[in-house]
């Protein structure tokens, strides 16, 4: 894996956070080329990010395609928009 890609979200509520996980452990199932992920909820607040793992560039933008349907399905529990960020994997393996 040498992409990773990070998408930041806060929830409103402690309940909303917990509906925000369970969307983003669904929309994971099925993405075509996804290596590994990574759902990090912070401790004692609502921000949650998920962490993607990708081979190459070209895959992880390809998910693009996809990500509105998360942000569709949970635009309404946030706080504010994701952010997301691209990171290259410098991980020695």
């Amino acid at each position: 894996m040498n992409i990773a890609r990070m998408i930041i979200g806060e929830a409103a509520t402690d309940e909303m956070t917990n509906e925000l996980v369970a969307k983003m452990q669904e929309h994971v199932r099925d993405i075509p080329c996804l290596v590994d992920h990574s759902i990090l909820v912070e401790e004692g607040g609502h921000m949650v990010i998920l962490v993607t793992g990708w081979h190459n560039r070209h895959d992880c933008l390809t998910y693009h395609r996809i990500y509105p349907q998360l942000v569709a399905s949970t635009q309404d529990m946030l706080l504010a928009d994701y952010v997301v960020k691209l990171f290259q994997n410098e991980t020695a393996s």
